[in-house]
Parts: structure tokens; C-alpha cells; sequence
């Protein structure tokens, strides 16, 4: 079959490059930009970001650098993977903590912690690594990145970990997924209108995603361990991840929505939306199978719910305070919006889970549908974005946008 997003895919080979920096300031190693064809740290001295103005990010964001360096080879960008790692312990204080994020020349959302991507992306890029540079490895993980990731895992544990055992955010901007209603108080979050932020329990949500990032952050910095014949910590981490894991099967499951979601101990109740970070143990291949097939068939491939006209959406159809509105820096309002459009981040890791629990078979109609979006918004206007309108494709915020757009290469791959 022809490769029919050709051109997408040569737009993403071209550009992609142009988001690789070389070392400067307090980063030693090459490192990225989400956004292509920018002055990286270009604002670094002004009082407000690009990010929020014009919607360009001039700086290296934790997850954004590491799902970019994760198929940045197939970018034609050669070992990405352990600069923008090292980067990021470069900058490491003494009690564990990563910023997430960074400039040659100022740290930015000072207090957040970098998202628990680290190790993952680490022992991916070790993984590929063929058997002629096996000798590679040991100098890539060297005692000293062993006991930084340590180091930085404890500092999880001990600031973001609840009594329970199950993890959540600093707050909502720490995840990530700006204005996630399943972080914050859903029935009035979206309005943009209540200033009452004691209703709004930020940083206390019992996070699906963050828990099960963190149990896969466990399997990954046991295996590297165990590489460098750490057996101690091996083990210590798999147990880890193990127990976690059975901790999200027993506390975070509803049977009613059939996906998985937040608990807020505050008042011991459920966040009981679809939002699409509900859907985390299923791409990231740590649910059941059993719940798996529930939350792929009933959520993720329901049209009712994720599956629209142009992918996956970040929060589902069928809830109350669905949307695909452009956001800014307006009130209380995020820049960008997670309460509904269509992120390539949001279908690649789903089909990844798919791949997973053997439901390849579907990848093909979401990448269809994702990457036509995309193709859609390069004809007319020469650019990429971060997020599109689910039902329409109408391109939403930040142009000249790369990141885990890059991700589209494997989206083109389940349709040839």
C-alpha cells in the first residue's frame, strides 16, 4: 500500500531537526524544542512565555523531549535519547528533584517535579541499541545516572506518593494535561467563572496517570539495573511496580464506566469522568486483560465516547463539558485545551496499547482518522499544531508544533 501521508511524513523529517539544540547555558547536552524553527530560550528574560502568548515553546519540557527522542532515529537524529536525559539530571537538586522545565538560562514552573519519563525513555533507547555497541551501554549507565534516577524515584515517593500507596500531581500543570477535568473539580472547572479555588482540590487527585507512569517508571529503571547487575535495585523496583500496579486494579477501577479513575481523599469520592488519562494502565500496558478488553471496546473504540471523526479525543464526546474551544491565557483559562480535542500524543500511546493487548487490527482507523487532521492543516496552512477540533480538524493552538507530533511516524506505519 502506498504511503499516502508522504508528504506529512517528509514535513516531519524536515522540521524535525530544526527542534535540536546544541548545548548551552545549564544544559551540557543537545536538547529540544517543542516548537520547530525557534530561538531556543529566546524569552528566557521575559515575564511572560512565548508559550502563552503566540503559543511558540522556546524551552525543553520533560515529556514533550522524551516521546521526541524516543523516534527521533526515525527522524534521521541519532542517539537524541541520552542527551535530553542527562540534560535533565544535569539539573537535579539534592533531595531527587527535576525541573521540567528548562532553558540554557532559567528554569521554569519552578516546584514541578519532570514528569516519570526518564527511565523509560532510557532503557528504550538501550534497549534498541544493537549488540556491536553493547559496550555503549555501560558507559551510558554509569553509577552515577543509576543513582540520580534513584535518587529522583525517591524523591516521587516521598513528595507525590499519598498514604494509600497510589500517586498524584503536584498540581494539575504538573501533569502535564493543563486543564484535565479529571484533576480538577469537573462540574465547575470548565466554566471559567468559579474563584473559588479551595473547591478545587489541585495536587491531592489520586492520579490514574501518574500511578501508572509510575509503575512503568519502576519496570524501567529495574530493568537498567539489572544491566548493570544492580540485583538490589532490580528487585526492589520490580516489587515496586508490581505492587502499584495492583494497588491501581483495587482502588481506581469503575465498573460503570468501565475505564479506570481518580479518587480524591479529601471527601473519598471518585472522579468519575472520561478523560482520556482514565485510559493510562491500557496504553501503557499495565491494566488486566480482562479490563483492558472492557475499556478498548466500550471507551476507546466507542464513538459515543473517544472515537471521533478525526481520532482519539482527550476527554470523551459523551460527558457534559465536552469541548473543542482554542483556549488562552484569558481568567482562569489554560493555553491549551485537554477537554476534548484531538492530540497526536493521545492516539499514538493509545495505539501502542492497542498493539499491546493484541488490537493492532484497529490502528489503522485511528491513524486514518489522526492523521488527516494533520494532513488537512498542512495543505492549508504549511504548519503543524499541537491539538486539532475532533469534529471538524479546525487546527486549535500553537503552531510550527513538533514534539510527540513526530509520533505521527508510527501512526503512518499501521496503515502501510
Amino acid at each position: 500500500m502506498a504511503n499516502k501521508f508522504s508528504q506529512l511524513e517528509a514535513f516531519l523529517k524536515s522540521q524535525a531537526p530544526t527542534c535540536v539544540h546544541a548545548a548551552e547555558g545549564s544544559l551540557p547536552y543537545r536538547f529540544v524544542t517543542p516548537s520547530f524553527g525557534v530561538k531556543a530560550g529566546g524569552d528566557d528574560k521575559a515575564g511572560v512565555s512565548e508559550r502563552s502568548t503566540v503559543g511558540h515553546y522556546l524551552q525543553m519540557y520533560d515529556w514533550d523531549a522524551c516521546f521526541f527522542s524516543q523516534v527521533a532515529p526515525r527522524l534521521g537524529i541519532r542517539d537524541l535519547a541520552p542527551d535530553v536525559v542527562r540534560n535533565f539530571l544535569a539539573l537535579q537538586e539534592a533531595d531527587g528533584h527535576i525541573p521540567r522545565t528548562v532553558s540554557p538560562h532559567r528554569i521554569w514552573d519552578k516546584g514541578d517535579q519532570a514528569k516519570p519519563f526518564l527511565c523509560q525513555t532510557l532503557n528504550r533507547h538501550v534497549s534498541n541499541m544493537v549488540i556491536e555497541k553493547s559496550g555503549l551501554v555501560e558507559k551510558l549507565l554509569t553509577e552515577d545516572v543509576i543513582n540520580k534516577l534513584h535518587l529522583y524515584l525517591q524523591y516521587f515517593e516521598k513528595n507525590r506518593r499519598h498514604e494509600s500507596g497510589l500517586y498524584h500531581w503536584r498540581n494539575v500543570l504538573e501533569s502535564g494535561v493543563d486543564d484535565n477535568l479529571a484533576l480538577i473539580y469537573p462540574t465547575e472547572a470548565a466554566k471559567d467563572e468559579n474563584e473559588d479555588l479551595g473547591k478545587f482540590p489541585d495536587g491531592k487527585i489520586l492520579a490514574v496517570d501518574a500511578s501508572a507512569y509510575m509503575v512503568c517508571e519502576f519496570e524501567a529503571f529495574s530493568a537498567l539495573a539489572d544491566r548493570v547487575n544492580r540485583n538490589d535495585l532490580h528487585s526492589e523496583y520490580q516489587k515496586k511496580a508490581e505492587m502499584l500496579k495492583q494497588k491501581i486494579e483495587e482502588k481506581l477501577w469503575d465498573k460503570e464506566l468501565n475505564m479506570y479513575v481518580g479518587f480524591c481523599p479529601v471527601d473519598d469520592s471518585y472522579v468519575r469522568v472520561r478523560s482520556w488519562t482514565g485510559l493510562a494502565p491500557v496504553y501503557m500496558g499495565i491494566a488486566s486483560e480482562e479490563r483492558a478488553k472492557l475499556c478498548i471496546e466500550r471507551n476507546i473504540l466507542n464513538e459515543e465516547h473517544f472515537f471521533r471523526p478525526y481520532g482519539l479525543t482527550s476527554y470523551a464526546a459523551s460527558e457534559r463539558l465536552y469541548n473543542n474551544s482554542p483556549r488562552g491565557l484569558y481568567g482562569r483559562a489554560m493555553v491549551s485545551n485537554w477537554q476534548g480535542p484531538v492530540w497526536i500524543l493521545v492516539n499514538a500511546l493509545c495505539c501502542r496499547g492497542l498493539s499491546h493487548y493484541g488490537r493492532a487490527d484497529a490502528n489503522a482507523g485511528i491513524a486514518e482518522r489522526v492523521l488527516k487532521a494533520m494532513q488537512l492543516d498542512l495543505d492549508k496552512n504549511k504548519t503543524l499544531h499541537e491539538n486539532y477540533d475532533a469534529e471538524t480538524a479546525r487546527p486549535l493552538w500553537a503552531p510550527d508544533f513538533m514534539s510527540w507530533n513526530s509520533l505521527a511516524v508510527e501512526l503512518i506505519d499501521y496503515l502501510n
